[in-house]
């Protein structure tokens, strides 16, 4: 995925996002822990069937991000962000 972005800071100066080495992974399930130094969010496709066939469960997980507190904050801002402008746009209708 080689794509940039560039976006104006509030010092007027410009930040290049590059997208070269990223990996897209889709998550539906995040379970999130903290400690008194770091936030760990483990993202997961999805609960499985065991394979072993012991009638339970498995939730694979594909990524770890740990972050400081104050990112995870940043991070929590840029969530609550975008998704008030997302409730906020009006729906789209399929045609």
């Amino acid at each position: 995925m080689s794509q940039d972005k560039e976006i104006a800071s509030k010092e007027s100066r410009q930040l290049r996002i590059k997208y070269d080495e990223s990996k897209a992974s889709y998550a539906s399930q995040a379970l999130v822990q903290a400690n008194v130094e770091e936030v760990i969010i483990d993202f997961s496709s999805g609960i499985l069937q065991d394979p072993s066939g012991d009638n339970g469960a498995v939730m694979p997980i594909h990524t770890r991000i740990a972050m400081s507190h104050a990112g995870a904050q940043r991070l929590l801002g840029a969530l609550t962000q975008t998704l008030q402008k997302q409730n906020a746009a009006p729906a789209k209708k399929d045609k």
